[in-house]
């Protein structure tokens, strides 16, 4: 009875987390992931707005004048020093990657460290949230050296908490330095200063001596080591990469700050000026605005204005923005762009099946185009007096005007870019052409046009990134898409008001020519903008919203079957239990099957079809969840599969292994299968014999009787989603294989096969009570034989869950509680006697993993899936007892 249990093996899980359940505040865990992306958007906005107003407020004595003159007063050698010091910072953070893979313990050549350091620290600087969009551009570069997700991960922390760490301790050491600047620039009192350094300093010191006291002797590499938090070991380098990491982001921080140091025309106290610096730099991150804009240029300001000078440092500012963060995007931009155009040229099957980082990195070009077209109205032209003098005014208004709405267009496609749609690929290429041509029909704004007209370019280019054919308008745009889009008009509109202040406003500025052009163009260009940008987001609040759920309809599960019988996907059959919905592609060639629990919408295996339309099927069902706003998850899905799931920010998690038959070398008569040879003949003497009934032939009376009684015995009831049910509809579809004895049936499985003659498995197994001893063990060897005859390459057993976790220090905590699980949680459900029962057959095996959003996610994700499987709470407490 034991060996019948492989039944379940795909809810074995469940056991172990229904007892959590009761435990944890999954409710609260659920609301917050829920409406965590609302809090962290409307906390951004409140932030990035009350930066404005700041501003506003510092900047309002100032007009254009006094900028052009802080432009005339900076010097070619601050220029140059500026730039030289951001070359050593970039340095500083090619240190970083280094350090960082000491304390992965990988091992990578010097130049992918530098294209590593170089574009990861570029993009994350310039985006924000380094960790995430830092993370991705390693994850890119470094998969084809052999790292893994959790080595990139590794990297990335380090460097994000390296920061984390370093700079409010050198921040506090500033202010110990010179406490009186520090009383000035901070507007607080000098003993607060002294106090609150203090007691961070006491905090470091509290920190070193806990980890200290806490250490272990354990050292996952040479670089680090093992300390001991509660019941958990977190790994952390050790004290010489530790003192060299403090090295490299002390001389970075320093470096970083000379920039804007050095663009400044008076120059207060250099180490009371790092301290500010800092503690901007640290304001910006945790504000959750893109690059920290505004927020660090707040606070810039309100230390140093009145000593420095408004304007002068608002030129500073603009200058430092545009050495440190705009001028190494572009190229880290380039750097990648000729890794994907490398990686393009390897393979003549990348355009079907890699589409790499290239599409997101033209998806971020096409919006920094957008924002230039729709600031680049407040600027005049090179030589505007000859556009004016030989272009009609009518044509150079429509150009300033199409420029703009060009522009914001271009912000919302980039949304589409971002999402691989042939069709934002197309529009996207004609509307950055008419913006090149606007740009010198409105004066002459030459740089403006070919940098338009190299972005196109390059889209053509890389013409095989936007794959997906889905229409334009299924993209699920987000309000914090539109929140982003309405901060820029806003910024624009604060751009006009503060270089034009001088000029009286009056009515006339909307159609009037001549006071001052620009004036009346940019509020005419800033007023389309956000009447087009609103009559977008309505149309898409008010636009039918997709199916999110529907029963498949008998021609949809034809359809379905079809596709699997064409496939090398067995395990695709499941659909036809009709529990499930069914997305196909639009070809109709491949299909998803899924079903929802509370806020997870989760697909079952992976895309179901031709290979090559996987990628867009993911991303369709990702947009089908962002609609909806719901999680997507992929449960069970292959490791050759898992760049496309990373590729929509997804994170994996590790199920189990599939035991696997390679029936090219199984062979009965060797000696290593002896004791399986003797199960098989012994049957047969025993009067055990295997019978098959082709679809639709099988006795199902008979079996609802085996199937009954198996229920009844295991107080459990029909499952779902992972598996199938007995029901005519369903088993009608599938070769049933039943082992008779003594002219009864006492055990039957439906056997998933497609035509391909690739992967056969096993769904549905019920047998009766009381069976002979070896009973199990004679049908699969049946199985695997009968499948060797027919020509099948492989046979699947089916998963065993938390199968190949790995208790190691140092791996995730999920794969050692997994692991811990599988070892220990034999009064839940007997994980190594299922292991065990099918080492005896299998070959080789497998790994499965469950991919889901990062955070806490997967833990509720893994609840819901486990729901669905069971059919509920009550299903997972009869089979505890079972």
């Amino acid at each position: 009875m034991r060996k019948s249990k492989i039944y379940k093996a795909n809810i074995g899980v469940a056991h172990v987390k229904i007892s959590a359940r009761k435990v944890l505040p999954w409710q609260l865990i659920e609301y917050f992931t829920r409406y965590r992306q609302f809090l962290a958007l409307l906390f951004g906005l409140s932030i990035f707005f009350i930066a404005l107003i700041v501003c506003w407020h510092l900047l309002k004595e100032i007009n254009l004048d006094d900028l052009k003159l802080a432009v005339h007063n900076l010097s070619p050698q601050a220029i140059l020093f500026a730039c030289l010091s951001a070359i050593g910072s970039y340095l500083m953070l090619i240190c970083y990657e280094w350090s960082a893979a000491r304390y992965a313990g990988v091992k990578l050549k010097p130049s992918i460290i530098v294209l590593g350091g170089i574009c990861a620290s570029a993009i994350g600087n310039a985006i924000g949230l380094s960790a995430l969009s830092g993370g991705a551009v390693r994850c890119r570069l470094y998969f084809k050296y052999g790292l893994t997700t959790i080595d990139v991960a590794r990297m990335s922390i380090f460097v994000t908490l390296s920061l984390g760490f370093t700079l409010p301790l050198l921040a506090a050491a500033a202010a110990l330095i010179h406490p009186h600047n520090a009383m000035v620039a901070l507007h607080l009192s000098e003993n607060g200063v002294i106090l609150i350094a203090s007691m961070l300093f006491c905090f470091y010191i509290g920190l070193f001596i806990f980890l200290y006291c806490n250490r272990l002797s354990e050292k996952p590499n040479k670089d680090t080591r093992l300390f001991k938090i509660a019941r958990w070991s977190i790994r952390l380098p050790n004290l010489r990469l530790a003192s060299s990491q403090f090295i490299i982001t002390f001389f970075d921080a320093v470096l970083a700050g000379a920039i804007l140091y050095f663009l400044l025309p008076s120059h207060p106290n250099f180490i009371t000026f790092i301290m500010i610096y800092i503690l901007a730099l640290v304001a910006g991150v945790l504000s959750h605005v893109p690059g920290g804009v505004g927020v660090f240029e707040a606070i810039m300001l309100a230390a140093f204005s009145s000593q420095i000078g408004a304007a002068s440092l608002t030129v500073a500012l603009v200058i430092y923005r545009i050495i440190y963060i705009l001028i190494p995007l572009i190229p880290a931009g380039i750097l990648l762009l000729i890794n994907e155009g490398k990686h393009y040229l390897t393979s003549s099957q990348v355009k079907q099946t890699e589409t790499g980082i290239a599409a997101s990195i033209m998806a971020a070009a096409v919006f920094f185009a957008g924002v230039v077209m729709m600031f680049s109205s407040i600027i005049p032209g090179f030589n505007h007096r000859f556009v004016d003098e030989f272009i009609p005014n009518k044509i150079i208004n429509i150009a300033h005007l199409s420029a703009s709405l060009i522009g914001v267009l271009c912000l919302l496609l980039a949304m589409g870019l971002r999402r691989r749609l042939y069709s934002a690929w197309g529009i996207t290429v004609i509307l950055l052409l008419i913006g090149s041509l606007c740009s010198v029909l409105r004066g002459l704004h030459w740089i403006e046009a070919i940098t338009l007209l190299v972005i196109a370019i390059l889209l053509i280019n890389f013409r095989h990134a936007f794959y997906r054919k889905s229409r334009l308008s299924v993209i699920p745009f987000s309000f914090k898409s539109f929140a982003i889009c309405f901060c820029l008009i806003a910024l624009f509109v604060w751009l006009i008001l503060f270089i034009y202040q001088d000029v009286p406003y009056s009515q006339d500025l909307w159609w009037q020519f001549e006071l001052d052009s620009r004036v009346p163009r940019a509020l005419r260009a800033a007023l389309g903008s956000f009447i087009l940008l609103s009559s977008i987001m309505l149309i898409w609040l008010f636009r039918p919203a997709l199916p999110i759920l529907a029963k498949p309809e008998t021609e949809q599960l034809n359809k379905a079957y079809q596709i699997v019988l064409n496939s090398k996907q067995p395990e695709g059959g499941l659909a036809m239990s009709g529990d499930k919905s069914l997305l196909f592609n639009q070809e109709q060639t491949a299909f998803i099957m899924y079903a929802r629990r509370g806020r997870s919408m989760v697909a079952l295996f992976d895309p179901i079809g031709d290979i090559a339309d996987r990628a867009d099927l993911i991303w369709s069902f990702r947009d089908l969840c962002d609609e909806h706003h719901l999680r997507p998850v992929f449960y069970q899905v292959k490791a050759a599969n898992l760049p496309f799931y990373m590729d929509i920010g997804l994170r994996t998690v590790k199920l189990g292994e599939e035991a696997l038959v390679n029936l090219k070398i199984f062979d009965l008569t060797s000696k290593g299968y002896k004791d399986l040879r003797y199960t098989w003949n012994r049957g047969q003497r025993d009067g055990l014999s295997l019978k098959f009934y082709p679809p639709g032939t099988a006795p199902l009376d008979e079996l609802k009787a085996v199937s009954d009684a198996w229920l009844k015995n295991k107080h459990s009831k029909e499952k779902r989603f992972s598996l199938g049910s007995f029901s005519k509809e369903y088993l009608d579809n599938f070769t049933i294989a039943v082992i008779e004895y003594q002219g009864r049936i006492i055990a039957f499985v439906n056997l998933l096969e497609t035509d391909q003659h690739y992967s056969a498995s096993i769904d549905l197994m019920r047998v009766i009570q009381d069976i002979p001893k070896l009973t199990m063990e004679f049908l699969m060897v049946g199985l695997i034989l009968h499948y060797q005859e027919r020509g099948f390459k492989y046979f699947s057993l089916g998963m065993v869950p938390l199968a190949g976790m790995q208790r190691r220090r140092g791996a995730p905590l999920i794969q050692r509680l997994g692991a811990l699980v599988f070892r220990r949680g034999g009064r839940f459900y007997n994980f190594q006697g299922l292991r065990r029962f099918k080492e005896k057959f299998a070959t080789h095996w497998e790994p499965r993993y469950m991919a889901v959003p990062a955070g806490l996610d997967p833990l509720v994700a893994l609840i819901d899936t486990t729901m669905l499987i069971s059919g509920g709470i009550s299903g997972l407490k009869k089979n505890k007892n079972s």
